[in-house]
């Protein structure tokens, strides 16, 4: 594999001997006390479990040798990572998280009280569709990714608070994970060039990784616990818990927004009859994101795919992909609606 930017191959350098110096090579036989190799820079534990085999070749489908291509899968509950696929954007690098941004402010506008569950605003003009999607309410706003509503609801709240929000979900900050060269990202410390609104909505300013946001996705499934990563086989791990926040009931708010965004909003393309996934998708600066988990009421398992040249909609589709590669389901035979090209 050819890296062009020496800190970054020096970091994978440091990776790879950290996993027992293959990680990138060709599968051979499974060997204890280092990570399984499989094609296409995945990453799987040390003494990997079957389920970690499983996960690393449904994620290895899901990027079909695409270098452009991220996924995190994790253990929501113990923070246990059971497969990165391509950590040089997966864990190594950050950028713009755009749109899955939204769920930080979600989090703060209602926890702050800005907002309710049925909080409508008018979307008019100014969005990403034109001419806006009208009354909106949260969960609707969640599922199409309603720029103007989160704007609205960052403007009330403050760039301090929307700050504030973004560092206590873990943003800004290496999550801790046991493998080294990881990104910190960025969290701005003083407001963005075009205001709060636009780092509500597309989060101006901000870098995250695909684990940052994994960590954080796992946070609004498990009820509000910032657990640090690990990368380890399931015999070792315990959960290390890093902070918590403390309205897990105001978490559960946000599922039937992130519900809808499968089944009727921007991330249609995970959408499929044979099982449940729930996530956000964010669009922007050629980068796209899909922040989901599988199963319901209970989800075990974390999903963030990220697509370097992409939008929302091509991320979602690889996060399907590796869901029906995953459970062994067939594709539906008629395909979900597509989103517009602009999808958030």
């Amino acid at each position: 594999m050819t890296l062009r930017n020496p800190s970054r191959n020096l970091a994978l350098a440091c990776l790879v001997l950290a996993l027992g110096g293959d990680a990138f090579a060709a599968p051979r036989a499974r060997r204890k006390s280092i990570a399984r190799a499989v094609p296409v820079s995945i990453l799987t534990p040390p003494e990997a479990s079957a389920l970690d085999l499983k996960v690393g070749e449904a994620v290895r489908v899901a990027i079909r040798n695409r270098s452009n291509v991220a996924i995190v899968a994790m253990d929501p509950w113990t923070g246990r990572v059971l497969t990165i696929g391509n950590p040089q954007s997966g864990l190594l690098t950050a950028y713009q998280p755009c749109s899955v941004f939204k769920l930080v402010v979600a989090v703060a506008g209602l926890t702050e009280g800005i907002i309710t569950p049925e909080s409508r605003f008018n979307c008019t003009n100014g969005c990403w569709i034109s001419p806006g999607h009208g009354p909106i309410d949260l969960r609707r706003a969640l599922a199409v990714s309603c720029n103007t509503y989160f704007e609205w609801v960052g403007e009330r709240l403050g760039f301090e608070t929307v700050r504030a929000y973004s560092q206590r979900l873990g943003l800004g900050s290496v999550t801790g994970i046991n493998l080294p060269g990881e990104t910190a990202g960025v969290v701005p410390s003083k407001m963005p060039s075009l205001g709060v609104g636009h780092m509500s909505s597309h989060a101006q300013g901000v870098k995250t990784s695909a684990m940052q946001l994994a960590v954080l996705m796992s946070a609004l499934v498990n009820g509000g616990v910032i657990n640090e990563p690990q990368f380890t086989s399931p015999q070792a791990v315990k959960a290390k818990e890093r902070s918590r926040f403390s309205a897990p009931p105001t978490l559960a708010l946000l599922s039937p927004g992130l519900f809808s965004s499968v089944t009727e909003g921007s991330a249609q393309r995970a959408f499929d009859p044979g099982f449940v996934a729930s996530g956000k998708t964010g669009s922007c600066s050629g980068v796209g994101w899909f922040a989901s988990s599988l199963g319901y009421p209970r989800s075990e398992m974390v999903v963030v795919a990220f697509v370097r040249g992409g939008n929302g909609s091509a991320a979602s589709a690889v996060a399907g992909e590796f869901y029906r590669s995953l459970l062994g389901v067939t594709p539906p035979a008629s395909p979900t609606l597509a989103t517009a090209a602009g999808s958030q």
